[in-house]
């Protein structure tokens, strides 16, 4: 008896800590599980753009809210080749709203992660974190705040 709870909890465990799971560079982009400000649910695997950019934010977090219209712009000047998805998992879907609107995001899907489902499997715990998908793999995990030119330079280079 003894063995087959220990084989249980051995494949238990092996299953939960996935590698794929937590979003590692090199490893297949996960499809999100966030819903857009109209709470429809939005895909990564609908979007036609070879790059993805996914940013998680959050009220607060002055490095993020400085990151988000440069990425606004940035899709602007590169329309049909990038998305961005920006994903909140902390604050209300109005508190969203109002940061979208105080910035001017119009190129930029915001999204809510209301049960963090997407937050868990990217592995997220700090933000901003910007995860680069180019062909469906996780090129680039930005932790932090780094200078726009450094974002920039990494998205040119995969555009």
């Amino acid at each position: 008896m003894k063995k087959i709870i220990l084989s249980f909890l051995c494949v238990f465990f092996c299953a939960c800590f996935n590698e794929e799971s937590v979003g590692k560079v090199g490893s297949k982009s996960i499809e999100i599980l966030a819903k857009n400000m109209q709470g429809e649910n939005i895909k990564l695997s609908n979007s036609k753009a070879n790059l993805k950019v996914l940013v998680f934010f959050q009220n607060g977090c002055s490095s993020c809210l400085e990151e988000l219209p440069r990425l606004d712009k940035f899709v602007l000047d590169n329309k049909n080749k990038i998305e961005v998805f920006a994903i909140n998992s902390t604050d209300s879907k109005e508190v969203v709203q109002v940061i979208a609107e105080q910035l001017g995001l119009k190129n930029v899907y915001i999204l809510k992660d209301d049960l963090k489902l997407t937050s868990q499997k990217y592995g997220i715990y700090a933000t901003p974190t910007t995860i680069i998908i180019k062909d469906n793999l996780i090129k680039e995990r930005i932790l932090g705040e780094k200078p726009w030119k450094n974002i920039e330079s990494k998205l040119v280079s995969f555009l």
